[in-house]
């Protein structure tokens, strides 16, 4: 990896209008895996997953150098950073349309789930410093060779070219987000269907939240007590909330018969602590 030469400071505002000193070289713009994040206000685990990612996005990008040394640090142009806003939003969105981001713990969750909506705002921020780039590097080209009207015509209607490829590019990068916020609006009102995600505060029986987190109910969790039964005795151990009492028929026969009704959001914590009690036994 090769050092910098001709470094100056430069101070450049974020997308939240945040501004920091980082570097310039030839005119193009470099920062640490530190600064970038600074100005991107990403979250407290960003940064471990963007000093991962960088170094290989810099690696297999075309056209660089992407990644350089600044006074001994490693320091990386936009675009290897904007493919790795990229790869952790589509590894994101794959975990949501999964379910799996519910077992994240709850800090990790939200700051993932606020840093997702922001992405948009961050990539919009990004195609515009690597307009002001090219711009740059095209204006030093025209001032340092003493062009003749032909050059300059050339040099003219290349910037013509950058700027009309970049409007077709917003145009397509626009689709791409609107398309992004469609599915994820389906993603939420699939996840809203499912039965395990139903009101909290709804009162049911424990046999059908068993049901919804896909449980046997005759489960044996405790001596000889299956997990119905055994979560009954925990809640009236617990005092908690009852409901009106509801009529289930019993299974394998006609015959039905009155059952209590508690909060799903009850049930689920019985569940919890007589599943983990029951592994611990285990």
């Amino acid at each position: 990896m090769n050092e910098l030469t001709n470094v100056g400071s430069t101070k450049m505002t974020g997308p939240y209008d945040n501004s920091i000193v980082i570097h310039n070289s030839n005119n193009l713009i470099w920062a640490t895996v530190e600064q970038w994040c600074l100005l991107l206000r990403a979250p407290y685990f960003f940064p471990t997953e963007l000093s991962r990612t960088a170094s290989l996005q810099a690696a297999l990008l075309k056209g660089g150098p992407f990644s350089a040394t600044v006074g001994g640090n490693v320091a990386y142009r936009w675009p290897p950073i904007a493919a790795a806003l990229d790869l952790w939003h589509r590894n994101w969105m794959v975990a949501v349309s999964q379910n799996k981001h519910t077992a994240m713990p709850t800090n990790l969750r939200a700051e993932s789930e606020a840093f997702a909506k922001g992405i948009s705002k961050l990539k919009a921020w990004g195609y515009e410093l690597q307009e002001r780039e090219l711009q740059a590097a095209l204006n030093i080209q025209t001032k340092q060779s003493p062009a003749s009207n032909a050059r300059s015509m050339d040099v003219s209607q290349a910037m013509k070219a950058i700027e009309s490829l970049a409007q077709a590019t917003q145009v397509v990068l626009l689709h791409h987000e609107a398309e992004i916020h469609l599915n994820k609006i389906q993603i939420e009102e699939i996840r809203r269907d499912l039965p395990i995600h139903r009101p909290p505060d709804e009162f049911i029986s424990i046999k059908q939240r068993c049901f919804e987190q896909a449980l046997s109910p005759e489960t044996i969790v405790k001596g000889r007590m299956n997990l119905s039964q055994a979560c009954g005795q925990y809640m009236n151990k617990m005092n908690m909330l009852k409901g009106r009492k509801i009529q289930e028929r019993l299974d394998g026969s006609a015959m039905v018969s009155d059952v209590g009704t508690w909060r799903r959001s009850d049930i689920d914590s019985a569940i919890a602590t007589l599943m983990n009690d029951m592994n611990k036994e285990i």
